[in-house]
């Protein structure tokens, strides 16, 4: 047997025995051989059984023996040896296995936080939206008073243009009123002037028939 073997297989001895399957104590190692097969070696381990463990009274049984593969150790302490019977991967590949949890831990923490940080943005673009529909419906408020407006301008420039129209219109009106009252006030003179020619001449002749004078108008 190398010295190795033999340096490690004294290391196994006077400790307890610890199954992580089966989740027990499986005894105390008093003493220890290896067995070699091929190019696999084994150790035999010689344990006293414990009954009783853990209700108050502990106390050791008949011996007997284990064989286990050196892969089956998954670690060596100062009192226990913890095997795992080749389902347990060795303790390196624990730690990796537990490196690896904190890793995935901290990238689902991260994962979550951007989780978050992607609500909070889309609730800020929910915001956002609302106020630029806001702002849409009050340019489109402002759209039409503007094409009200532009309306409300050519009807004014229309009425504008009314009313010039109305005092050319008027001054027309004017005019003509002053035409025919200058006309009416020839009218009336004319007609003033030929009633006293008319007057003097029925008098002129109603003296004439009575042989007397003809009167003069002053």
């Amino acid at each position: 047997m190398p010295e190795d073997n033999n340096a490690r297989a004294n290391q196994l001895i006077n400790k307890f025995v610890i199954s992580l399957t089966e989740g027990k104590i499986l005894g105390f190692v008093t003493d220890i051989n290896v067995e070699v097969e091929g190019d696999q070696f084994y150790f035999i381990l010689k344990m006293k059984e414990i009954e009783n463990l853990g209700k108050g009274q502990s106390m050791f049984s008949s011996e007997k023996k284990m064989k286990i593969k050196p892969d089956d150790i998954v670690n060596v302490g100062p009192d226990v040896i913890i095997l795992g019977n080749g389902k347990v991967p060795p303790l390196r590949e624990i730690e990796r296995l537990h490196q690896i949890a904190e890793e995935y831990n901290t990238l689902v923490r991260e994962l979550e936080a951007k989780d978050k940080l992607i609500e909070k943005m889309k609730e800020e673009n929910y915001s956002l939206t609302k106020q630029l529909e806001d702002v849409q419906r009050e340019l489109r408020k402002l759209q039409v008073m503007k094409e009200d407006f532009g309306h409300l301008k050519e009807q004014l420039v229309r009425q504008e243009g009314q009313l010039e129209m109305a005092k050319e219109y008027i001054k027309l009106l004017e005019g003509l009123r002053h035409d025919i009252d200058q006309i009416k006030e020839n009218v009336e003179t004319l007609v003033q002037s030929r009633l006293e020619e008319v007057v003097r001449g029925i008098i002129d002749e109603e003296l004439n028939a009575r042989g007397l004078k003809k009167t003069s108008f002053i």
